[in-house]
Parts: C-alpha cells; sequence; structure tokens
C-alpha cells in the first residue's frame, strides 16, 4: 500500500512538472499586444481619459436648469399651546388646536448669464478630454515600443546563449582532442592546460 502512494505521488509530481515546462512561442504581435492589455500605465491613462469625459459632461449640465424641492412634515399628539389674543385676556379656549405642521420649498434656477464661465468651461473641457485621448494614444504607442525592444533584446539574449553554447562544445571537443594529443605525447601539458582554462 505505501508503495502505491509513493508511486502516486511520483507520477502526479513528474506530470505537473511536465506540464510546468510547456512552452509557448511568443511572437512580436503577441508581445505587444499582451503589454498593451496588462500596462498599468495604459489603464491609468484610460482612466483620466474618463475622467475628462465625465468632466466634459458635468460642464454641459451646467448650462442646464438647476431644480430642487423639499419639504417637512410635523405632527404633535398632544399640543399644550396656549395662545392669547388682545381681546381674551383670560386664554380661554378660543385657542385653537395645533397637532401637526407642514411645509414645503420649490427651488427652480436657471443660469442666464454666468460671465462666460459655462461657455468657456466646455470648451476647456473639450481640450482637456482631447488632450488625455491623445496621452492615452501617445501611452499605447510609448508601450508597443518598449514591448518591441524587449522582444528584440531577448532575441538578442537567445542568439548569444546559442552562440556561446556552439563555443562551449567546440572547446570541449578541442579540449578533447588536446587530451588525447597529450595522452600519446605530442602535445604539452601545458597547452592543455591553457586549452581547459579558456573553456
Amino acid at each position: 500500500m505505501k508503495d502505491k502512494i509513493i508511486t502516486a505521488c511520483f507520477l502526479l509530481t513528474a506530470a505537473t512538472s511536465l506540464y510546468a515546462q510547456e512552452t509557448k512561442q511568443l511572437t512580436l504581435q503577441n508581445a505587444i499586444e499582451l503589454s498593451i492589455k496588462n500596462s498599468k500605465n495604459l489603464q491609468l491613462a484610460n482612466a483620466k481619459t474618463a475622467e475628462a469625459t465625465a468632466e466634459l459632461q458635468n460642464a454641459y449640465n451646467n448650462r442646464l436648469p438647476n431644480f430642487k424641492i423639499s419639504g417637512s412634515y410635523l405632527r404633535l399628539n398632544s399640543a399644550n399651546v396656549n395662545v392669547k389674543s388682545k381681546g381674551d385676556s383670560t386664554g380661554g379656549d378660543g385657542s385653537p388646536k395645533i397637532s401637526s405642521a407642514a411645509y414645503g420649498i420649490a427651488n427652480l434656477s436657471l443660469p442666464l448669464y454666468a460671465g462666460g464661465r459655462i461657455k468657456y468651461g466646455i470648451e476647456s473641457a473639450k481640450l482637456l478630454e482631447e488632450a488625455s485621448k491623445l496621452d492615452a494614444e501617445n501611452d499605447k504607442d510609448a508601450v508597443a515600443y518598449n514591448a518591441s525592444q524587449a522582444y528584440i533584446n531577448l532575441y538578442k539574449a537567445a542568439t548569444a546563449v546559442q552562440i556561446v553554447s556552439e563555443n562551449l562544445r567546440s572547446a570541449l571537443a578541442r579540449d578533447s582532442n588536446f587530451s588525447n594529443l597529450e595522452k600519446n605525447g605530442l602535445l604539452a601539458r601545458n597547452d592543455l592546460l591553457k586549452s581547459q582554462l579558456q573553456t
């Protein structure tokens, strides 16, 4: 039973390590798309563009009339109100029974002239929105450029690794040949050590 558990754990570990070693081809276009999709700077630029669009809509809304309504209602269950009139010095039963009060207020305002603040506020918001869109586009181009440069550098590094590994293979073959020559007495030990040191 213990052997089966160990075998199952070994197979599970081997399967996950094989799955983790799976490679994926990454083209330049895929690298650019992934960098644009996952860029925090672009997400921030898009948020700023959305904010500028909201500010433009707010500037347009400043031209609209503003209407406010409010109200209040108050009820007293046992009000003891003693109202004295001029003719009634005793404060007799002629006082009214007050048990509730209600009032409402409605306010409507329409901006007729604000010294050009509304008009120029709208124009300013339009310009800010356009500037934020241009900034976002510029940031997108910069991210694409950085991704392409990183891809090119990765290609150069892979090529350099390949060249170094080929040089290492040829140096190891040279060391093997020099070792055979040294065993046969055709090469000095010092030359073999120099070759091994270069490798």
